[in-house]
């Protein structure tokens, strides 16, 4: 499989810079969380960034390789499950992650923000992961690009 390694690794750069930025936003109780509407408009941001991203990287993978064109964004992650890039459990995570970024872009009045805190709290670890599985099954490439 081929990738444009400065693709991938432009974003996981990006990624980084804004699980850093949800990271202190997690450390913030509850209450300071959902009374603070930079708090909370920062959180659902820097997610639906991250989503963004992770859609991206996955539609780069699936376009580079001939894999055909998803119909839907959760479809980019069904069909990285499929050809193994993503394992059954991520794809569900991220298939979930894809509805929530849809909400928030067209369904914006409708966003609980307790939702927000309780992905800050449970799921950060969801992006890494998908950086972790990417970066195991495109290693060589992504490897020689850091070298460069």
């Amino acid at each position: 499989m081929i990738i444009d390694p400065n693709i991938i690794l432009n974003r996981f750069k990006k990624i980084d810079e804004l699980i850093e930025i949800l990271e202190e936003l997690k450390k913030k109780s509850k209450d300071d969380f959902l009374s603070n509407y930079l708090f909370y408009l920062s959180a659902q941001r820097a997610l639906e960034t991250c989503i963004n991203i992770c859609i991206d990287i996955g539609n780069h993978i699936l376009s580079n390789n001939k894999n055909g064109k998803p119909e839907t964004y959760s479809e980019i992650f069904i069909d990285l499950a499929k050809i193994d890039i993503i394992d059954d459990e991520l794809k569900e995570k991220l298939i979930k992650m894809t509805k929530f970024r849809n909400l928030r872009g067209h369904l914006y009045m409708e966003i609980n923000n307790e939702i927000i805190y309780e992905i800050l709290q449970e799921n950060l670890s969801d992006f890494n992961l998908f950086k972790k599985q990417i970066f195991s099954k495109f290693k060589d490439q992504l490897s020689n690009q850091n070298k460069k």
